[in-house]
């Protein structure tokens, strides 16, 4: 009962890093967030996925 109790508080300690890994702000459901240069010249920090949309080029 003891070991039961002591993986359980051990899965329980390791969730926040798990879900701060997940949930980095470095990705999105559309792709890496990425530095955008636009067609018109500016640069905007965005999904990959509309950069592309937008005819941008990126760089990570």
């Amino acid at each position: 009962m003891k070991k039961l109790l002591g993986l359980c508080a051990g899965a329980l300690l390791m969730m926040p890093f798990t879900l701060q890994a997940e949930g980095s702000g470095s990705s999105s459901p559309a792709g890496p967030l990425v530095e955008c240069q636009l067609q018109n010249g500016n640069i905007e920090f965005m999904p990959a996925m509309f950069c592309e949309i937008k005819k941008g080029k990126y760089h990570y």
